[in-house]
């Protein structure tokens, strides 16, 4: 009974072939040392499969491979499942803040009445951060200016409302300048303070690489960037491009009211961030491949053999995972060693690095045997991210009006799914089935408007929003 599932042909046939249908691309990222080594803690196997869970200050977690035995003399697509998740502290004082907000006046805002509505929110928040805390705010259209410096929110709060309260709107879009004011008044902030820009957009321009490259770069420099699409008229792709490459979060609003909520909880997450510059390196055997990390902007180096997933920064309380898609060929009775360590830093305190305990992969002439050592649970974890992955392909398509093309991505992504669900065990069965219902609603609703019409761009931009939320935090559906 335990291994029923497995016997179903159509479900092998299905866990064979989703991965490989999710499958696509590869991130880049720059490497930073890790510092001194502390402590290591193994453990048992899960079913199927091998794990190991490690332990340092401040954080611990697991990592567990998808397969651990594979068909000799052929490729088998296989995944590292990595998680961390912040200690909660007890009785710890409130990270020291430093934020930066970059606002969008651009002529669009005047519509719907966005600009009144952010102006509030962000007036809300001034009037809600602690003196001490520090304040920087860049407002952009077809250019930019530093309203404020970075300075403490004692010192300028009611200069800056007032400033704040006079803002109007005009002019086009242009964000990576801005964007690269806002990092640049964090800079000034001291060692120990938690650094985070909030980019805000009802638009779009032509410098989305650029923008990426410049929330990559603020991470180097323990930088949280996080970005928010009010309306209809921006890329989701854009703004959730951004975040993905800063380390934060995303997230899309019908209109300027919901801003104030965003910016409450960037806050609160910055306050309550307790560990930072979190990264892991992988080591990969002849015979093991990198084809892609979700969850984490990833660096090859040493011809593909090692593999550096940067993660970022972390709440107390907060889990992040990161799935490392990985292409294994091991000849039949031959055994492939991935190691590896990960590291990370308390805020104003000591680095800590853990080395991994050693995930092997072994060849095998049995093809049973390679289906018997699946971990349902890590595949089903594997499956889910790469899923939301594809989905927000299809969130894509949907806003350039190709329906058949989001359809087709969407059908797959449910029946991927639904093959995890039924090997899964129970509580991770029950996550994906949720993510599967909610597919099907997505279905509903972008069927149920014409292409290109607000309804469908209203659609697309929901999808995309929960979808980038599950690439690196495991969402509730």
């Amino acid at each position: 009974m335990t291994n029923r599932w497995l016997r179903v042909p159509r479900t092998r046939r299905a866990l064979a072939a989703s991965l490989l249908a999710l499958s696509a691309g590869c991130l880049i990222l720059h490497r930073a040392p890790l510092g001194a080594r502390t402590n290591v803690a193994y453990a048992s196997p899960s079913e199927g499969g091998a794990g190991a869970t490690f332990v340092g200050r401040g954080a611990r977690g697991s990592i567990a491979l998808t397969q651990t035995r594979v068909f000799g003399g052929t490729e088998a697509r296989i995944s590292a499942v990595l998680r961390i998740k912040a200690d909660a502290a007890e009785a710890r004082e409130r990270a020291p803040l430093a934020l930066s907000i970059v606002l969008d006046t651009s002529g669009s805002m005047m519509t719907d009445n966005k600009m009144k509505q952010a102006r509030d929110a962000v007036v809300e928040i001034l009037r809600e951060l602690r003196d001490d805390d520090l304040i920087s705010l860049v407002r952009y259209a077809s250019d930019s200016d530093v309203i404020q410096r970075l300075a403490r929110v004692g010192d300028v709060r009611e200069a800056l409302i007032t400033h704040v309260q006079g803002l109007t709107a005009s002019g086009g879009t242009n964000i990576p300048p801005a964007l690269s004011q806002g990092m640049w008044t964090l800079g000034q902030a001291s060692t120990g303070r938690v650094k985070r820009v909030v980019l805000v957009s009802d638009g779009l321009d032509a410098g989305r690489f650029e923008a990426e490259r410049i929330a990559r770069d603020g991470v180097e420099d323990r930088m949280t960037v996080s970005s928010l699409g009010i309306g209809l008229d921006f890329d989701p792709g854009y703004m959730g491009g951004v975040a993905e490459a800063g380390r934060g979060n995303f997230a899309f609003v019908k209109d300027g009211a919901a801003l104030r909520t965003f910016l409450r909880r960037e806050v609160e997450e910055t306050a309550a961030t307790t560990i930072e510059a979190t990264e892991a390196r992988l080591v990969l055997p002849e015979g093991v491949r990198f084809v892609r990390a979700i969850g984490a902007e990833a660096r090859t180096e040493e011809g593909g053999r090692e593999v550096t997933l940067r993660i970022g920064s972390l709440f107390a309380g907060d889990e992040r995972r990161v799935v490392v898609e990985l292409a294994a060929n091991a000849e039949a009775g031959e055994a492939l060693a991935i190691g590896g360590e990960i590291g990370w830093s308390l805020v104003g305190g000591e680095r800590t690095r853990v080395a991994l305990a050693p995930l092997d992969v072994r060849g095998t002439a049995d093809a049973r045997e390679a289906e018997l050592s699946v971990d349902r649970a890590a595949f089903a974890e594997a499956t889910s991210a790469l899923a939301s992955s594809r989905q927000i392909e299809a969130a894509a398509a949907l806003e350039q009006g190709d329906l058949q093309a989001a359809q087709r991505i969407v059908d797959e992504n449910i029946g991927a799914l639904k093959a995890a669900a039924e090997a899964a065990p129970a509580p991770a069965a029950t996550a994906i089935h949720a993510q599967v219902e909610a597919y099907e609603r997505s279905k509903k609703e972008f069927h149920a408007a014409p292409p290109k019409s607000p309804g469908a761009k209203a659609a697309a931009r929901s999808m995309a929003d929960k979808e980038f939320s599950n690439l690196g935090r495991a969402a509730a559906y």
